[in-house]
């Protein structure tokens, strides 16, 4: 068992005998009473050998591995992925929904310093930190809520996804996690984990796959960071999953639901800024109408009939081209496509008649309705 750095507790070899969940649970206490012990009292980098049954012969004891600083090579083969975080995209102005909630969330962050210091409750928690999954079906602003989160807390934010810390060599994973984390840590960073369904779902009792046993150590690796990290972890999934008991007891969730009318008439007021040239006939009560769309479906259809106008040469975007985009973008249709369901020739027509109605009002002021 080592540890590369006060913040980061690895371990080395396997119970046998032992069930998984059981090994598990023990590294995972060990870790964070280790990782306690260490901060407290600032311990150096430190190597602890345990073992149980025979001892190995001398001169075969394992060397502690070097530096796991990201970016640093292992080997010839083996790359440690750098996390580098950027600025936040969008603001929290932006995000429709679920606002108060996620304020609700990431509020924790701001009072941590008078609730923690001021008041003295690092004493029983050395490690504050917050994990917040974000569940919902794609394009419902999940990623954008992250970014806005990042913003209304005046921090960068790290992206990542469970492909990029996932690595064909066995045991990398876990490095790549705990890499992610001291980056963050480092660069007093967010952290943003998207299509974190595997990496939060219930571990597999008895992995019979290296890939089962990687997810394994991926998700006790997690388990420890977590104990260990200061700051707002925010994970995202699309569907709701069975997670792991260990992990769901340090999540708060979120919910992301396909907008509302009333969500649908903000989100494209939202998308239709004054400098857009539109139709003055264009009404966003109608747009609103059409049910079933997310918040991506909306931005994509405003730059899709965006394009198809400037493309065209019109001097304003209609509510045909807006209608035409959204349900190409609903369908998954390729652009130029003109069938698009029953309702296709009327939005086409609804679209050839509203670029005439727009020649003819072209320094008319476009009302949004």
């Amino acid at each position: 068992m080592y540890s590369s750095n006060l913040s980061q507790i690895s371990f080395e070899g396997s119970m046998p005998g032992v069930p998984a969940r059981d090994a598990d649970r023990v590294r995972a206490k060990i870790a964070k009473l280790l990782s306690d012990v260490a901060w407290r009292h600032g311990a150096a980098p430190f190597q602890l050998v345990a073992r149980y049954g025979a001892q190995k012969p001398s001169g075969q004891i394992s060397q502690a591995p070097q530096d796991l600083t990201p970016g640093t090579a292992r080997d010839d083969k083996e790359q440690r992925i750098e996390f580098v975080p950027i600025e936040p995209n969008y603001q929290l102005e932006q995000l429709i929904l679920p606002r108060e909630r996620l304020l609700d969330c990431i509020e924790f962050v701001k009072v941590s310093p008078v609730v923690f210091d001021t008041w003295g409750l690092r004493s029983i928690e050395p490690h504050p930190s917050i994990a917040v999954n974000f569940r919902g079906p794609p394009g419902t602003g999940k990623t954008m809520a992250a970014h806005a989160a990042a913003s209304y807390l005046g921090k960068k934010i790290l992206l990542s996804r469970l492909s990029d810390l996932e690595s064909k060599y066995y045991g990398q994973g876990p490095k790549n996690l705990a890499g992610l984390f001291e980056s963050a840590r480092r660069e007093n960073a967010i952290i943003f984990i998207d299509e974190a369904e595997s990496l939060l779902s219930r571990r597999f009792a008895q992995p019979e796959q290296a890939a089962e046993s990687a997810i394994n150590s991926m998700r006790t690796e997690l388990l420890m960071a977590l104990d260990s990290f200061d700051g707002l972890v925010i994970f995202a999934s699309n569907l709701p999953h069975s997670y792991d008991e260990a992990i769901d007891s340090r999540l708060l969730h979120v919910d992301f639901e396909l907008p509302d009318f009333d969500a649908r008439r903000a989100i494209w007021q939202l998308h239709l800024p004054s400098s857009l040239p539109v139709d003055p006939s264009l009404s966003i009560d109608n747009l609103s109408a059409v049910d079933g769309v997310s918040g991506r479906d909306i931005k994509l259809a405003v730059i899709s009939g965006a394009v198809s106008a400037a493309r065209r040469n019109a001097p304003r975007v209609t509510e045909g081209m807006l209608r035409l985009s959204l349900e190409r973008q609903r369908r998954g249709l390729p652009e130029g496509e003109a069938k698009v369901g029953a309702a296709a020739p009327d939005v086409a027509e609804a679209d050839q008649e509203g670029m005439v109605r727009s020649q003819q009002a072209a320094d008319a002021t476009p009302p949004r309705v």
